[in-house]
């Protein structure tokens, strides 16, 4: 049968064939080529990396970057949030024992490298109960802080 030119209106008129259809259906669907599947891959790896650090900066836990805030502003934030405030109840050693504005007793441990304030550099001697402190640290499971810092409060009037 000799080749006719395609025209449109043979197009139309034509009817097409089931093996015909297949026969176009399997040359359009070609599988996606391997540099395709590579550059898909470390797409997904780059996206769920930042994803993750992400994720990690919203969520982790830092020490408060503020220790002069006013203490009524710090109340009641001690879980979780790397510091506690309250008033010095004793202390023990190397671990001060501080009353929270809610009236918990909250254990704060110290070492050398702890930084306490007071209206000049100090140090845990110069800590007496009953002043009011602003601590600084990280919070552990048993809600015990190890302080980076305490800082003393100005007495706060009743």
């Amino acid at each position: 049968m000799p080749e006719e030119e395609i025209t449109k209106e043979l197009l139309l008129t034509t009817p097409v064939s089931d093996e015909d259809l297949a026969a176009e259906m399997k040359r359009a669907g070609t599988p996606v080529g391997k540099s395709t599947l590579v550059l898909t891959a470390v797409l997904l790896v780059a996206v769920s990396f930042g994803a993750g650090a992400w994720t990690h900066a919203a969520t982790s836990s830092q020490p408060s970057a503020r220790p002069q805030q006013a203490a009524g502003q710090q109340a009641g934030r001690q879980a979780g949030r790397g510091g506690t405030v309250g008033t010095v109840e004793r202390i023990e050693g190397s671990t001060v024992y501080v009353k929270t504005m809610q009236g918990n007793e909250v254990s704060v441990s110290t070492t050398d490298s702890t930084k306490v304030g007071l209206s000049k550099p100090g140090a845990l001697a110069d800590l007496a109960p009953g002043s009011t402190v602003a601590v600084q640290g990280t919070t552990g499971a048993d809600g015990t802080v190890a302080a980076q810092s305490i800082t003393q409060q100005p007495a706060r009037g009743n």
